[in-house]
């Protein structure tokens, strides 16, 4: 990277950090705290996100467990509250007049879900969703508007499949949840609903206000109210979840009074406990930054005296979602509940635990790695927590598994090559940050050995790895590793570096306690590593570390862990040189919009799906880590510039596994009635494309699609796969795609149109007919969805690559003869004039960020997009490259395999404590590192608390000091 171009990326980092990711909603927040508090939680929400840009449906949670959202706007899924836990399908789903009602934006807050929507016929809903704190309870309010001139039905299908799954079901990464082979009964208990398990003690109340109409069904129920003409209506809901008072599956309706009573009690105080969920969450939340709360064993510093809210948001937004981890369910107090065995030396859990992720995974178990990712604020924050975490994991064997399940005690999962240095990690700050040196010395009963011996044996592990007549840990397969990067294996840099800086760190603790000959002995084998790791450093690759096989070849992965790891524990052994290539990589291949990728594009593995260890995004704390190894690289001005940047992330909401790069360019026209066409359609438009993807559905020219389950609705004119040309139309709610075989080549202007008349699904190519299937039914409506040029409503990864001019919809199917003339027309008026086009969208402008659809005079927005000339004859047409696209990052989809909330995204938090205030405890005394080089942000670090005393740290101009 230029010198010109490292100073644009500085800049608009630091502006854009300024500007965009310091909402009004959070600066505000912030500045009407109470000074030395932080702001309340009603600022720490998500931006409100069109459909378009929810990959993943918001969470709420409240210290039991979680409950996910889905795409409809009241629908749940993944309750999970253990030993309480759902099937993977979705329930409490809202419908107005039989339509299930699709959410067009959400807003998360850690208390609650909001969300709108608005019907074809203009009804307005609003829906908000609370998981009553610490309660198997669920809280749901309903506020619909029907400006018609006729009555609506509302209604919710009431069909959780909610079983109890106590040991010995397994918690592990999956949750132990109900196959599709258990049977829930429905059944009228007076005024309420009541859903059973056959396999289990699990029922399910339902409880409504207003009273609804109440109807069963073979798995669940529906409930169902009457809104009038021009009137609105509140409609309250309570789910609770308990168990039969027999402890067996429901024989007698009457086994389940105990849990209707608690329902029906929370419905006559509604409205009280609604708020009361607020109120018990804002409290657990100020509590966090309080000495003495009651509650936590320590409390976290605040971030005072600024007016950077991009890294003020940042660093609560990260404690959040390590709060939103906490679970309070799975101590010794519940164990009857999660069914754990009694008697001398049987697993009773702890008091609390922060766990890995919610809700469709690890809801029980702590990764050593993602909890190492927040150790230094667990440790402020619950000291004692993590100290009798630490206990535990030392009496496991660290190498059978990946987690602890906190449900069961067990070590669950495969070994990743992680676990040394992220236990050590956790086990380091634990004592450097809570300042108890005395931890190394105690002795862990079911070894023999002090907490300092293990040290020992963690950081000096990788010596039994070695293959004969080699040097550096062999880390075996991908499975070990990342896991979906076959050629990142072996003998790789990041967990070899990581081995030589366990092993120096281990030395300073042994040289504090005396014990020189075991300090000496560690240094130099530390240094004979080094020596080792440093010759995977390979100056060619441009930045990159190299992979050594088994049989000494090397092969460079352009991944963004050897750089967050190798250089940022290796930083003082790195010449500058290396450092800079090492940042040109990150700057020039890895970062995207306001979030990174975790491989290069550049890479030979490229492009890998997933988004955690993938090119499409990268895992929650690898951005923050990244911005970690510029500080040590010395180079603060990138690294706040990079919290900045990477601030914009939380306009999503809390943390999640992974956010997920958006390319954001399209135009999207307002949805209307008449674009909901049942029985006949054409889609047509000119093509001029640069590239195409690899499989024929990823790029949407003109899209009407939206999928959710096994609904599908709308319809969608795409391309791909070297330019093969493809047609979707939801036929009577089931998706038919028809493909051509005739391909459009990445090069001058064409014709393409899909066509649909209740009996064939046709294509054309440049006039011709290339494609004919037989087809019949009505066309399902994608009501609410926009008709989208350029991209995919739902899914926005679907980017088409050129330029496209006079995108058109008609409500009838055009002859072939009609085709033909548009294609053979030397100017776009042909066709323009036809009664039936309900959709037009010339493109004609040349300029600006808008652009006007034709039949409505409707002016649009345009999204990452630019101007080109359009064939002879036509003007101008909208050009999409990656150039010209906008990068987001989103939270990534469950489809993923990633969860919405993980508590690995307290590392930014650990980040702007450790580097950005430069707070660096050893030996029970406080020290800052690099005191006397300035960050760039003038804010106070106070209540830092180590040994009891407390003490603030203050950023100015002229560097950092400690009161």
């Amino acid at each position: 990277m230029s010198q010109s171009n490292r100073h644009s990326f500085l800049t608009w980092s630091a502006v854009a950090g300024a500007a965009t990711f310091g909402t009004p909603l959070f600066g505000a927040g912030l500045a009407a705290a109470a000074p030395g508090r932080p702001p309340k939680l009603a600022s720490l929400t998500s931006d409100w996100l069109p459909a378009r840009e929810v990959k993943h449906s918001p969470t709420v949670s409240n210290s039991w467990g979680a409950v996910g959202s889905s795409p409809n706007v009241l629908g749940i899924r993944n309750f999970t509250l253990a030993p309480y836990v759902d099937g993977f399908s979705d329930s409490c789903e809202l419908n107005v007049d039989g339509v299930r009602v699709t959410t067009s934006e959400s807003r998360w807050s850690a208390y609650e879900i909001t969300r709108k929507a608005t019907t074809a016929s203009g009804v307005a809903v609003q829906t908000k969703t609370r998981l009553a704190f610490e309660r198997n309870e669920l809280l749901l309010r309903i506020a619909v508007s029907n400006p018609t001139a006729a009555p609506i039905a509302v209604s919710v299908n009431a069909n959780p499949r909610i079983a109890k799954a106590a040991l010995p079901a397994k918690w592990e990464w999956d949750p132990p949840r109900p196959g599709g082979n258990r049977t829930f009964t429905a059944k009228v208990s007076g005024s309420n609903l009541l859903i059973s398990d056959s396999a289990s003690s699990a029922v399910t109340a339902f409880a409504f206000t207003p009273a609804p109409m109440l109807t069963t069904a073979s798995a669940g129920g529906r409930a169902q109210w009457s809104v009038a003409a021009g009137q609105s209506a509140t409609i309250d809901i309570v789910m609770e979840v308990g168990q039969t008072s027999t402890g067996a599956p429901l024989a007698d309706i009457n086994d389940g009074n105990g849990v209707v009573d608690a329902c029906n009690a929370t419905l006559g105080t509604f409205g009280a406990a609604f708020s009361t969920t607020r109120k018990k969450w804002e409290k657990r939340w100020q509590d966090a930054f309080t000495p003495g709360n009651g509650h936590y064993s320590g409390s976290l510093p605040v971030l005072t005296n600024t007016n950077d809210t991009a890294v003020a948001r940042l660093y609560y937004m990260s404690i959040l979602s390590v709060l939103a981890c906490e679970r309070t369910n799975l101590g010794p107090e519940f164990s009857t509940i999660l069914g754990r065995p009694t008697g001398p030396g049987a697993f009773q859990g702890l008091d609390r635990v922060y766990v890995t992720g919610a809700p469709e995974f690890a809801n029980t178990v702590s990764y050593f790695w993602d909890t190492s990712y927040s150790s230094i604020i667990l440790t402020l924050l619950d000291p004692r927590m993590i100290k009798a975490k630490a206990v535990y994991w030392l009496t496991k064997d660290i190498y059978a598994g990946y987690a602890i399940d906190w449900v069961s005690g067990r070590t669950v999962g495969p070994w990743y090559s992680a676990n040394d240095l992220t236990v050590f990690t956790t086990i380091l700050n634990y004592v450097n940050y809570s300042g108890d040196v005395s931890f190394l010395d105690t002795t862990i009963s079911s070894s023999g050995k002090t907490v300092l011996e293990h040290l020992k044996s963690i950081a000096t592990n990788w010596q039994r790895l070695v293959p004969q007549g080699q040097s550096l840990a062999d880390y075996g397969e991908n499975h070990n590793l990342l896991e979906v990067l076959p050629k990142y294996v072996h003998q790789v840099a990041s967990f070899n570096a990581a081995n030589v800086w366990m092993m120096q760190k281990a030395a300073s603790l042994f040289d504090r306690a005396g014990d020189k000959a075991t300090a000496t002995d560690l240094t130099d084998r530390a240094e004979a590593l080094l020596s080792e790791v440093l010759k995977l450093y390979d100056k060619a690759n441009n930045g990159v570390w190299n992979c050594r096989y088994s049989n000494g070849t090397t092969v460079a992965v352009r991944h963004v862990l050897d750089f967050a790891i190798a250089g940022n524990l290796l930083a003082p052994s790195l010449t500058q040189e290396q450092k800079t290539d090492m940042k040109h990589f990150v700057t020039d291949e890895l970062l995207a919009g306001d979030g990174m990728r975790a491989l290069s594009f550049a890479d030979s593995q490229a492009p890998v799906a997933r988004t955690d260890h993938g090119t499409s995004g990268a895992f929650v704390a690898w951005p923050s880590l990244t911005a970690q190894t510029f500080a040590r690289f010395g180079d603060y001005p990138a690294f706040l510039s990079l919290l900045k940047r990477f601030a914009g992330m939380t306009r999503n909401g809390p943390f999640s596994q992974s956010h997920e790069i958006l390319q954001s360019a399209r135009v999207s026209v307002t949805d209307r009635p008449a674009l909901n066409t049942a029985g006949a359609v054409t889609v047509s438009a000119w093509i001029n494309p640069s590239s195409w993807p690899k499989n024929h559905w990823e790029s949407s020219i003109i899209a009407k699609d939206r999928w959710d389950g096994s609904r599908h609705e709308g319809y969608v004119l795409r391309g791909g796969a070297d330019g093969k040309i493809s047609f979707v139309l939801a036929l009577d709610g089931r998706f038919i795609d028809v493909i051509t075989t005739a391909t459009v080549p990445t090069s001058g202007w064409h014709h393409v149109a899909g066509v649909y008349d209740g009996e064939k699904v046709q294509i054309f190519i440049d006039g011709t007919v290339q494609t004919t299937r037989p087809a019949a039914g009505k066309i399902t409506p994608s009501t609410g969805t926009p008709v989208t040029v350029g991209n995919c409503p739902t899914d926005s990864n679907r980017r088409f690559s050129g330029s496209i001019d006079e995108a058109r919809v008609y409500t009838r199917a055009l002859s072939a003869t009609e085709i033909n003339a548009q294609y053979e027309a030397t100017t776009p008026a042909t066709g323009a004039a036809d009664s039936s086009l309900m959709l037009r969208l010339p493109f004609n402008e040349g300029d600006g960020t808008k652009t006007t659809e034709s039949i409505t005079a409707q002016a649009v927005n345009i999204e990452g997009a630019a101007w080109s000339s359009s064939r002879t004859g036509f003007g101008t047409a909208l050009a999409l490259s990656d150039a010209a696209a906008d990068h987001h990052a989103v939270i990534a989809p469950a489809s993923q395999w990633q969860v919405f909330i993980n508590c690995a995204g307290g590392n930014y938090a650990d980040v702007i404590i450790s580097d950005l205030f430069g707070y660096s405890p050893e030996d029970a005394t406080a020290r800052l590192q690099n005191a006397t080089m300035p960050r760039g942000i003038t804010a106070t670090l106070s209540g830092v608390v180590l040994n009891g005393k407390s003490q603030s740290i203050t950023s100015r101009p002229g560097g950092l000091s400690l009161a």
